[in-house]
């Protein structure tokens, strides 16, 4: 089902015929909201944003709420990065984050703070579809020393100020972390 949703909004992405008098580069700048599904039974909700410092500097921040039966997971990245612009159509970006994680079961509750760091690349392949890939490591001491995943995502721009977004995540050692989200942005 999972792969199902996905793959019909990227199919929906790539086959719309929306146009747009964007230009070709990606919009850094964005506030978002999304669903999120990891796992068979935990899903929950994200907050995101991103906003551009400088020419080439970014802050970014992220938050999500998870719920799996009765456990709660929330978790924040906060830090700074990097854009560099390597053409009009790819964009690469690295960034690093102070992490907060908070685990709430009945079996264990425990909390942590540690890092994450990321790097990786948008391609905007028109005005209306753009795709962005990253790596990201984090380390915490709340489910392991360290983790390490990917994340594919799929943007359709519906105009220059929303867009609409399907998100898939994969923990290289890990199966907790795989999921999907959908969500919605406004840029500005």
């Amino acid at each position: 089902m999972k792969k199902a949703v996905l793959a019909t909004l990227i199919g929906a992405a790539l086959f719309s015929g929306a146009t747009l008098a964007a230009d070709q580069g990606s919009h850094f700048d964005r506030v978002e909201a999304r669903y999120i599904d990891y796992s068979d039974d935990g899903d929950g909700f994200g907050l995101s944003g991103r906003a551009m410092l400088s020419e080439s500097i970014y802050f970014t921040a992220d938050y999500s709420q998870l719920s799996e039966g009765d456990a709660d997971f929330d978790q924040i990245f906060a830090g700074v990065g990097y854009k560099h612009d390597f053409s009009e159509k790819f964009t690469g970006f690295a960034d690093a984050n102070l992490y907060y994680v908070d685990v709430d079961a009945p079996v264990v509750s425990d909390d942590d703070t540690g890092y994450a760091v990321q790097v990786g690349g948008v391609y905007r392949l028109n005005p209306a579809v753009e795709f962005s890939g990253l790596v990201r490591h984090i380390d915490n001491d709340v489910f392991a020393d360290s983790e390490q995943e990917y994340e594919l995502t799929a943007r359709w721009y519906i105009n220059n100020q929303f867009s609409l977004s399907a998100t898939y995540v994969d923990g290289f050692d890990s199966d907790w972390s795989d999921g999907y989200s959908i969500g919605a942005a406004w840029h500005f």
